[in-house]
């Protein structure tokens, strides 16, 4: 039975647990106050069996957490059970899940695609910060060009050089000044 589920309280579980409330929240089945969901947020995804207790508190029976920088696309796999049930399975964390029409094809890449999404952002994040690092030491060269080649700077080596052409002058012709 599935409206028995609660959006609210499987928010309220994860400010409570993960101090976050998810991006997303995929509910995958609810069975005599046991509810599996599915959780999206910015740096992991969430598995989760949990139950309802007294005033529709949820509290956790089982869980799988992925984070994306644990994580390899593939490594996310599900696979069905003789008894119809589908088994996730992350490195060394597994869980069951109901038996439910949906194939564990779908359970898997829904994962690995929010994950894949979730690594595209970082990704895009340093990509971004590796251009703006660029840009800044572009800049900084551009700066110190700039100053290397100021016209003050040109006006000063050229008075000096005048004045050793000048010295260099007066020493030849046996004009030296005191």
């Amino acid at each position: 039975m599935a409206d028995d589920f609660d959006e609210d309280a499987v928010d309220d579980w994860s400010m409570r647990t993960w101090g976050q409330a998810p991006m997303e929240i995929t509910h995958w089945s609810s069975f005599d106050g046991v509810h599996e969901v599915l959780l999206k947020y910015s740096t992991m995804v969430a598995i989760l069996r949990l139950k309802a207790g007294e005033d529709n508190v949820l509290a956790t029976e089982r869980q799988v957490a992925i984070r994306v920088e644990e994580w390899n696309p593939g490594s996310v796999q599900a696979n069905r059970l003789s008894d119809g049930t589908i088994k996730l399975r992350f490195r060394r964390q597994n869980m069951t899940l109901s038996a439910m029409m949906k194939t564990p094809h779908a359970l898997s890449s829904l994962l690995e695609e929010w994950l894949m999404s979730m690594r595209g952002s970082t990704e895009k994040n340093r990509d971004q910060a590796k251009r703006i690092q660029a840009v800044k030491r572009n800049r900084d060269a551009v700066s110190r060009m700039l100053e290397q080649a100021s016209i003050g700077k040109l006006v000063e080596a050229q008075d000096k050089i005048n004045q050793k052409i000048t010295h260099a002058e007066d020493t030849l012709t046996g004009n030296r000044s005191a």
